[in-house]
């Protein structure tokens, strides 16, 4: 008995001894399973970060005989209705099936209300649709825009209430012994079955003919995080938002790649409130695209435009492109999507001026920011993987230092990188980021960046860094020009977003020519 006692008490010992180490073991991993963080694989290999241009400016080559230099954008894609078998391809309300909704006119098209569309009917015309504006299943991006009525109820505000009313009347001509309590229940309940029917069996079509393509709702996610007359604006989305972004799982497990937009109005020119806004809506869609699966996220691709949506005459300065594609970039998504209209391309001197922003201002920022995005992932990552912020709240950008490079724009067209990369460089990368591994791979971060002996990466043919790493900063030739450097002995910069005297590290502080945007920082320190 004493012996059955000792094997019992020793047993039982031991399964608490090995139950207590299980779990510390557990404990110990457990930080680093939550803190694993992937992206989606790059849809075009040794393509980490996409740019892609929809924007119907083709009528300066055609009609004005003015190129545009676009071949940083690997996908070019016209959103004209004219235009099919485009790499980028978007559907608006009149391209895509019977799409129902009122017109500004209050009149109901397709039945005007989903509940009241024919969902048969406007799949048949979809599937056409799709053919012809996709003759071949080629690798792209496929945009559904449908902004008439959003599929949450409560979010159907002002002008949208209207289909909130309506289906409110709907039920109520249906079932005229029931309290308005009841009807309005049931028409939030009948509305948003629909609205769900209309968009899940599209992206289930689109799909099923198009596998080959990227298919998601523009502005899905949204966080709507606008309110910038709020003293203590901050950016974050509200809770209840992302509540309802949670409720939308059925868009984001059927989309093959998520679209929001970071769209800046003019009172939102250099000011610190935009890049708080840009980040939170991006970092609410990284969020949103694990849905499915945390381990294979699907890709990020972010809208942008070059204009201010209420001032379209006005491109954005180099501070807004930080506020808007670096904060993009060093969040770790996967892409961006410059969209426009007409406007860009209406005449001859609308062409000139476009063509000499992108020369000036877009194209070298572009090579700024995807050059060390490459460095950053071909260092830190291995080439596994793309680099975004440890802290996704804080002022580090993926950009090469001035210190040590700078890009030129050359006589022959073409843009020339001088420098060369040091050991604080790649500090920095490991300092201020992070590995997100690509989905399916077992990556790990380098911890040994001293190790890291040459950088070989490209923008675009022959726009390339290919040195050793330095010990010290590079000797540029005194005699290189310098365009668009303003403020050049100047070391720091004071990024926008910046709430407090926050300065940045100097070794790697900003892009080639963002010392030109050091003096219009400045005036937050006032």
């Amino acid at each position: 008995m004493r012996v059955l006692d000792l094997k019992h008490s020793f047993s039982g010992s031991f399964f608490e001894f090995n139950g207590a180490l299980q779990t510390a073991v557990i404990f110990l991993l457990l930080p680093c399973c939550l803190t694993a963080d992937f992206r989606a694989p790059p849809l075009i290999p040794n393509v980490p970060f996409l740019w892609a241009w929809n924007a119907p400016t083709e009528a300066c080559l055609t009609k004005f005989n003015e190129p545009l230099d676009l071949s940083l954008f690997s996908l070019v894609g016209s959103p004209k209705k004219t235009a099919t078998g485009q790499p980028v391809t978007i559907f608006y309300t009149d391209r895509l099936g019977l799409y129902p909704h009122i017109d500004d006119a209050q009149t109901s098209i397709h039945g005007g209300i989903p509940q009241l569309g024919s969902l048969k009917n406007h799949l048949a015309k979809s599937k056409s649709d799709i053919e012809h504006y996709m003759p071949i299943d080629n690798v792209g991006l496929a945009i559904i825009d449908w902004e008439d009525w959003r599929p949450t109820w409560s979010r159907n505000w002002k002008p949208k209430d209207i289909y909130r009313n309506k289906s409110i009347e709907l039920v109520h001509q249906q079932n005229k012994q029931l309290n308005l309590t009841e009807v309005t229940r049931r028409a939030k309940k009948e509305f948003e079955h629909a609205a769900r029917n209309f968009m899940e069996e599209t992206l289930k079509l689109g799909k099923s003919l198009r596998p080959n393509h990227l298919w998601g709702f523009y502005l899905f996610p949204d966080c709507y995080n606008n309110k910038f007359q709020d003293p203590n604006y901050n950016g974050h989305c509200p809770d209840i938002e992302k509540k309802r972004n949670d409720a939308l799982f059925w868009i984001w497990k059927e989309s093959t790649a998520l679209y929001p937009s970071i769209y800046l109005k003019s009172d939102l020119k250099s000011s610190p409130q935009a890049a708080l806004y840009v980040r939170n809506r991006v970092r609410e869609a990284i969020r949103v695209s694990k849905t499915r699966d945390p381990h294979n996220p699907v890709p990020v691709f972010v809208y942008a435009r070059i204009v201010f949506i209420d001032l379209t005459s006005q491109y954005l300065n180099q501070d807004d492109l930080v506020n808007t594609i670096g904060e993009t970039v060093a969040l770790g998504a996967s892409g961006m999507v410059m969209w426009g209209t007409l406007g860009l391309a209406r005449s001859m001197k609308s062409c000139l001026t476009l063509r000499d922003y992108l020369e000036n201002t877009l194209n070298p920022y572009l090579i700024n920011v995807t050059l060390a995005a490459k460095m950053c992932s071909q260092t830190l990552c291995r080439d596994q993987g793309m680099c975004s912020r440890k802290d996704w709240n804080s002022d580090d950008y993926l950009h090469l230092s001035p210190q040590n490079f700078q890009i030129q724009f050359v006589k022959s067209g073409k843009y020339e990188i001088r420098g060369s990369p040091t050991f604080d460089d790649l500090q920095y990368f490991s300092k201020n980021f992070r590995c997100n591994c690509y989905a399916n791979l077992n990556c790990k971060e380098r911890d040994d960046m001293e190790s890291v002996n040459t950088i070989s990466v490209c923008a675009v043919e022959d726009v390339c860094i290919n040195s050793f790493i330095i010990e010290e900063p590079s000797a540029l030739p005194v005699n290189w020009k310098r365009p668009n450097f303003a403020n050049s002995n100047q070391s720091d910069i004071i990024s926008s977003a910046t709430r407090g005297l926050c300065v940045l590290r100097k070794d790697v502080s900003g892009y080639l020519f963002i010392l030109s945007i050091y003096s219009q920082h400045l005036k937050y320190l006032l």
